[in-house]
């Protein structure tokens, strides 16, 4: 029992050292590291996107960047909808979009990565930025993420958000995933702030070609279905970049709230799985990670066990997320109404945490887009 006890209490002690980080790395402020407007590829796989695809193209050709410094690459990967259909209306309306229909696949595991390598290598721009075909971006977004590369900087991630139009007619669902989300990006933030490349998001990233040809793009993560974001993060930043993370308003990103809880945990679950990779990548991420789900595991075992240090560790871990989200939220300037569904999610986070940690351990999760109501 006291083992029980001493283990808890290491494992509480390892994680409020690490939201004390994330805290005080979203304090991080970045001068403008450049001015200049280099030419931008902004690359999207894309694959039956015809529900989301218009919102995203629409945001991309009015950006206020110079309409002959940038281009877009729709890299459609076999869709059999009108996804196709729609990029070639849109390229009626603008000259620097482009459609490439991806027909190779080889034996990749990761199509996604796949039609994005290709997007990449018919490209021409110095900074590639990369969104969801099921995102929005501000119209800023090209020149906003632009600034925050100079000598050095590989790679720039960015804050996505649920786009959530009426928080009153929300579904519970959507309000405890844009409360997840939130956290999960302020966590990437705050540790990028200090340093600490540990996570960002395909949904909102860029990095310099030298960058990616330098670790050689996807090639040494090809075998891992995901982690075209955070793999390659990794691999930028062993290699010697910078990488720094876009706190301004206009960087930021919009993506289509969830409404099914098994499409929201197989995305979770899909993103916990390439926690063993990092072992090989950064072994510093791969203890948090470790930390955050025995933690978790520990307080609902001890319960059972010791109810009264179970009660007082996941206090003490609430006040201290509940910290970090207050000035992630302050920081970016988000709805401070999200913090009303705080007591909900710190309630179920340890569950939540359990489900998806042993589903991603045991790949139980599919890549197979499934429809949004």
């Amino acid at each position: 029992m006291i083992a029980f006890i001493i283990i808890l209490g290491v494992l509480l002690l390892y994680y409020l050292v690490y939201l004390g980080i994330f805290y005080r790395g979203m304090g991080r402020k970045y001068t403008a590291a450049t001015n200049a407007q280099p030419f931008v590829s902004v690359v999207v796989a894309a694959r039956n996107e015809e529900n989301t695809i218009s919102q995203l193209l629409t945001s991309l050709i009015n950006q206020d960047y110079p309409e002959n410094n940038y281009e877009v690459i729709i890299a459609d990967d076999g869709s059999d909808d009108a996804t196709a259909r729609m990029v070639q209306d849109f390229q009626k309306k603008s000259d620097n979009l482009f459609l490439l229909r991806i027909t190779f696949h080889g034996e990749v595991i990761s199509r996604k990565k796949n039609a994005l390598a290709q997007a990449v290598q018919k490209s021409r721009g110095e900074i590639i930025l990369t969104t969801d075909a099921d995102c929005v971006v501000t119209y800023q977004w090209i020149s906003g993420m632009v600034r925050y590369f100079g000598r050095g900087v590989g790679m720039v991630a960015g804050l996505s958000t649920p786009f959530i139009q009426n928080w009153k007619q929300a579904t519970l669902l959507q309000k405890y995933e844009y409360i997840d989300t939130i956290g999960l990006f302020f966590a990437a933030a705050g540790a990028l702030g200090t340093g600490r490349a540990y996570s960002c998001s395909g949904q909102n990233l860029g990095y310099s070609r030298e960058a990616f040809d330098k670790v050689q793009g996807y090639e040494s993560i090809k075998k891992y279905i995901s982690g075209d974001d955070v793999l390659l993060m990794q691999l930028i930043k062993n290699a010697g970049y910078e990488i720094r993370f876009a706190f301004g308003k206009e960087t930021q990103a919009f993506t289509k709230s969830e409404t099914r809880l098994g499409n929201f945990l197989n995305q979770r679950t899909r993103w916990a799985s390439n926690e063993r990779v990092q072992i090989s990548l950064n072994i510093g991420f791969y203890l948090y990670l470790a930390d955050v789900f025995l933690l978790n595991v520990i307080i609902i075992a001890g319960f059972f066990f010791v109810s009264l240090y179970a009660a007082g560790a996941w206090l003490l871990k609430i006040i201290g997320e509940y910290a970090v989200l207050r000035r992630g939220i302050t920081r970016f300037d988000l709805p401070k109404k999200s913090l009303f569904l705080f007591p909900l999610w710190a309630i179920l986070q340890p569950l939540y945490i359990m489900i998806v940690g042993i589903g991603g351990k045991l790949q139980l999760f599919s890549w197979k887009k499934k429809p949004r109501t």
